[in-house]
């Protein structure tokens, strides 16, 4: 560790932490509980280590002490930040689940080390497969998701808490995130969600947010937790199908120096367009574990400063200017460091590699130009300017030429450091300073096109700029009558599944590969943020679409439409873009051209954050990546913690 750089972990892992606080009340409950299952906090104890149940036919697996203290699967569900030997961030980071087999080729010498104490000796460049045997699905518990909010945000808590103990909810706590102490500085992305207890089963923590919206026109979320993790064998067959070892739910490959290793057919981009299978190439250490479902996952161990080396050109073409990569190298490090412990909580990872968190595809996607980038930056992080604490870094392509607050793109707490202001040099800003929620301004706003810093970029797309969307009759008809992402069945779509948000990314073709980042909640089965149901909104021919809600970019929150059915009001930026057809955002007016509905927008995804493009004009214009980033995140500071 290098002097003057003190790690130290003041909460190892406040994850799913029970403060055992329950509230009596003198009325009944929303939803009569009954027993609910007592899950153990944070996990139940792991089981006792495997024995080796049979020799292996290639050669004797020689035992040796586990080069950490820990049980390693222990440590991978434990979903906290770690520390490398040298005194730098270390994360796990899902390369795939879902699988019956897994395959991999170190390309240096290596050791695979069998949960319980075998260690096989791997020579390089010898393909090792991995199968689960006898494998159980984790046993996860549902609970109705009353509220959440930051730890320190007592006064939030308490009024929500005492807003359901009022309607006859027994609420209870639960902590996720953590803190730690780094360089003197204290890292806190602890937040409280509160639960109403319940039998445990998914069915009656849905029951709940139904008879919620009815009873009080809210929907709770869904809070999911681990009670017991999947269970299984592992079977490690050589190239020649033998088996040489059979362990417990873990196998782990480490690789002698810098060598790295090779994982058959990753998965990637599962639910999109681009879905396809690719061999990949990381450094690291590798655990090939069981997920919640009790197939295989191939989970990568990786020191935070390498895993930005494949983030970060990820997300950011790596010809952009040198600054622009800066920025967005800060941005990166900042948005994982704020996800750790928040994200992922029934899962063997802290973070995925797909969109959803950050796009990551190992060693193929590295570059010299942002490799220096994050060398330039290494240990850099975005602060608030009111709050001092760590900043949730999201961005997306391109803002339109106004940034959005968070809050009117997700349903969380407004953050000061998530304002949204005009994208524009400083004297052109003056006149939108208003906003743009009014629809005359937004109308005028998009009709002048003012010369904003995405709009100026070399690589801008004038079509991302300023858009247009034409919808026949029978063409919108199509969309509404269509499955909606949503929860139950009325005229109400999109309530917030969740009060307790974190980043998510959507796809696009665009700066990078993520359109937009948005926030999603947590253990929340649909990505849109409802449950994996879906309600059609049933209305017949569809007459008209109304604004009636915006943000301060004119970013559409609240759609009403009308058909000859009857109306629906559709809330959520996302939820919106997606119901028309996947629009390149929701800032957008309605008008008409004679049966045609035209939609006449400006951006490219949520604007909330940095704007890419916006980074990438700024840069050209001779802008350092601290100016950027203090433009697009209310004069947050760079500092540099380790």
């Amino acid at each position: 560790m290098s002097a003057g750089v003190r790690l130290a972990v003041l909460l190892a892992a406040a994850i799913l932490v029970d403060d055992g606080s329950a509230s009596p009340t003198s009325s009944a409950p929303l939803i009569p509980p009954a027993v609910t299952p007592q899950a153990q906090d944070p996990l139940p104890s792991p089981p006792p280590p495997p024995r080796q149940l049979e020799q292996p036919r290639r050669s004797e697996p020689r035992r040796e002490p586990r080069p950490d203290s820990e049980d390693a699967l222990d440590l991978l569900w434990r979903h906290r930040l770690d520390f490398a030997a040298g005194g730098a961030p270390r994360v796990t980071i899902r390369l795939m689940e879902g699988q019956q087999e897994i395959a991999f080729r170190p390309r240096g010498r290596a050791r695979l080390r069998v949960r319980g104490g075998a260690v096989i000796e791997i020579p390089a460049g010898e393909t090792i497969r991995v199968r689960a045997l006898h494998a159980l699905p984790a046993v996860l518990a549902y609970h109705p998701l009353l509220g959440d909010a930051p730890y320190a945000n007592q006064s939030r808590l308490d009024n929500t808490r005492r807003l359901w103990e009022g309607r006859g909810a027994k609420v209870r706590r639960r902590i996720t995130g953590g803190v730690y102490g780094i360089s003197g500085r204290v890292l806190d992305n602890r937040r409280v969600a509160l639960l109403a207890e319940g039998d445990g089963s998914e069915r009656s923590a849905r029951e709940f947010a139904e008879e919620s919206l009815a009873r009080y026109g809210g929907r709770t979320g869904v809070f999911t937790e681990v009670l017991t993790r999947p269970t299984g064998m592992l079977e490690v067959l050589d190239p020649a199908g033998d088996r040489v070892a059979l362990g417990d739910a873990l196998v782990t490959l480490e690789v002698d120096g810098d060598g790295g290793f090779t994982v058959g057919r990753v998965e990637h981009d599962v639910g999109y367009a681009a879905h396809g299978y690719e061999d990949r190439a990381y450094r690291g250490r590798l655990h090939v574990t069981l997920d919640s479902s009790g197939r295989l996952a191939a989970v990568l161990a990786i020191a935070l400063e390498e895993l930005l080396r494949g983030l970060v050109p990820s997300e950011i073409p790596a010809g952009s200017p040198r600054e622009a990569l800066k920025a967005q190298a800060v941005t990166a490090r900042s948005n994982v460091l704020a996800q750790i412990g928040t994200r992922h909580l029934t899962d063997p990872y802290v973070l995925c590699s797909e969109v959803h968190c950050q796009a990551y595809r190992g060693e193929a996607a590295q570059a010299l130009s942002t490799d220096i980038a994050v060398r330039q930056t290494s240990g850099q992080a975005l602060f608030g300017r009111a709050d001092r604490g760590l900043v949730d870094a999201v961005y997306s392509a391109m803002c339109g030429g106004h940034g959005e607050d968070n809050d009117a793109v997700w349903p969380s707490l407004p953050n000061p450091s998530l304002r949204g202001l005009p994208d524009l040099p400083l004297e052109a800003a003056k006149s939108w300073r208003g906003g743009l929620r009014d629809e005359r301004n937004l109308r005028a706003f998009l009709a002048a096109a003012p010369s904003a810093w995405c709009s100026r970029a070399s690589t801008s797309r004038k079509d991302r700029y300023r858009w247009e969307r034409r919808f026949a009759p029978a063409e919108l008809d199509a969309f509404v009558v269509g499955l909606v992402p949503g929860v139950g069945s009325g005229k109400e779509i999109g309530a917030p599944a969740s009060i307790g948000f974190v980043p998510r990314r959507t796809p696009g073709k665009e700066v990078g590969s993520a359109a937009s980042s948005r926030l999603a909640p947590q253990g929340a089965p649909g990505e849109d943020g409802g449950s994996a149901g879906s309600t059609r909104l049933g209305l017949g021919h569809v007459r008209a679409l109304e604004v009636t809600r915006r943000g301060v970019s004119g970013r559409a929150r609240t759609l009403v439409v009308s058909g000859d059915a009857g109306r629906a009001v559709v809330e959520g930026e996302l939820r919106i873009r997606r119901l028309l057809g996947n629009l390149p955002s929701a800032m957008f007016v309605v008008d008409r051209d004679g049966d045609a509905i035209v939609l006449h927008g400006g951006g490219w995804g949520h604007g909330a954050g940095m704007c890419q493009w916006g980074a990438v004009g700024r840069a050209e214009a001779g802008q350092g990546y601290q100016e950027i980033l203090r433009a697009y995140y209310s004069g947050a500071e760079v500092a540099r913690l380790y």
